[in-house]
């Protein structure tokens, strides 16, 4: 368990009231990792939803055989990640590495989610938030690939 107090600040909990991140910081716990550390690999089943404390979290997906895999986001503090926990089938699908030393509030999914169950108003406000985070980095990322697959502007001269 951690306290609320170190809970409340995040950005993700600013629509929740006192008492719902109270009841959130009880099923939380802080951990530390390593640099290089992997938090969780890719095909785990995901049992928690992390929000950065501290450090430099990388997203990657390896795949087999591969020993370099394709960096697709890095988390920073108040960062949120490892939402595949929130919905089924409960599957990370990218993998997790510290590029520095960092430490994460892992917040129990399954008991979460039964405290939305008990909580609708929470269960929206938490929910929301996601959403719009996740939307933030769905924009990102059409942006990133639309400036991958834009035609070059070619310029020709016509004779006379």
């Amino acid at each position: 368990m951690v306290e609320a107090s170190q809970m409340a600040y995040l950005k993700v909990f600013d629509l929740l009231s006192d008492e719902q991140v109270e009841e959130i910081a009880k099923i939380t716990e802080k951990r530390s990792y390593k640099i290089d550390s992997h938090i969780y690999e890719r095909g785990n089943v995901a049992k928690h939803l992390f929000v950065m404390k501290k450090g430099l979290v990388s997203l990657r997906r390896f795949d087999p055989g591969d020993e370099i895999g394709i960096a697709f986001e890095t988390r920073e503090p108040g960062g949120l990640f490892g939402a595949a926990s929130f919905m089924k089938p409960q599957e990370y699908t990218l993998t997790a590495i510290c590029l520095e030393d960092t430490e994460v509030m892992a917040i129990d999914a399954d008991r979460l989610f039964e405290l939305c169950e008990k909580d609708p108003a929470m269960g929206y406000h938490l929910m929301l938030k996601i959403a719009q985070i996740y939307f933030e980095r769905y924009k990102t990322a059409k942006r990133s690939l639309h400036d991958m697959v834009r035609t070059p502007t070619v310029i020709t001269a016509l004779p006379g």
